[in-house]
């Protein structure tokens, strides 16, 4: 079973699986390895000790492709931002031919320890977590809500209704501060947030009537889609544990 551990501005992916589909998502991502990763991407493999690849850029991984862990970044975070700004000003990738050498095994850490870690690595980038404070109040409260899970479930059009926005001024108010359309920050969220409920120990099914899938084969859809790969391969679940 894969492993994941969740923060406010990023999730750390301990994967069980090597291989996945051609796809992309929302997140920025970090691939962290010692010996070194391999990322397919445009048709290039990218090669280096620390990848960094922003939003929405197609990608896949293949067998033995060396990822230690992987850290996926919410692309509305001032971590997000400081990355874009200092490291893919002038392409959608870049790659880091040197990783300290601060661990070990990752998968013999605990979850506090690995957090730190990635405090560590993020500091070496000259990349410092903090609140974002330059954000629309609109655009804070529609994330502050869905974050908590009051507006998880709700459609842009009844987000529209509770911010007293059409949707259309909603939707461009949203992406113009945001960086991302609110229907894709839902759907991120969404996924996230049954992946939690996932790997506290809820079936597959209640995971996603909690996190406002329409229904179980609507959430695999989706891990397919953004991520890659099958929701039963990330968790190792059958069917049948659905």
């Amino acid at each position: 079973m894969s492993r994941i551990i969740f923060q406010k501005s990023y999730l750390i992916l301990l994967p069980s699986y090597q291989m996945t589909h051609p796809h992309k998502h929302p997140f920025l991502h970090l691939f962290f390895s010692k010996k070194g990763c391999r990322i397919c991407f445009d048709d290039t493999t990218l090669k280096g000790n620390i990848i960094l690849l922003d939003s929405n850029v197609p990608h896949m991984t293949k067998e033995e492709n060396g990822c230690d862990f992987i850290l996926l970044i919410d692309p509305t975070s001032s971590i997000a931002e400081s990355l874009r700004k200092q490291y893919l000003k002038e392409d959608n990738y870049n790659i880091f031919s040197r990783l300290p050498d601060i661990y070990d095994n990752p998968n013999k850490m605990s979850d506090d320890e690995i957090v730190d870690l990635i405090e560590r690595l993020l500091l070496n980038m000259e990349i410092i977590s903090s609140e974002n404070d330059n954000k629309d109040k609109r655009v804070e409260t529609i994330i502050t809500n869905i974050l908590s899970g009051k507006w998880l479930s709700y459609s842009v059009e009844q987000i529209a209704a509770s911010t007293f926005l059409s949707e259309s001024r909603l939707s461009h108010l949203f992406k113009a501060d945001a960086k991302i359309s609110l229907k894709s920050y839902l759907l991120m969220r969404r996924l996230e947030h049954a992946y939690r409920l996932v790997c506290s120990g809820k079936t597959i099914t209640y995971a996603a009537c909690e996190s406002g899938f329409a229904s179980p084969s609507h959430l695999a859809y989706t891990c397919q889609k953004l991520t890659g790969i099958a929701i039963s391969e990330v968790f190792n679940k059958k069917i049948a544990d659905f």
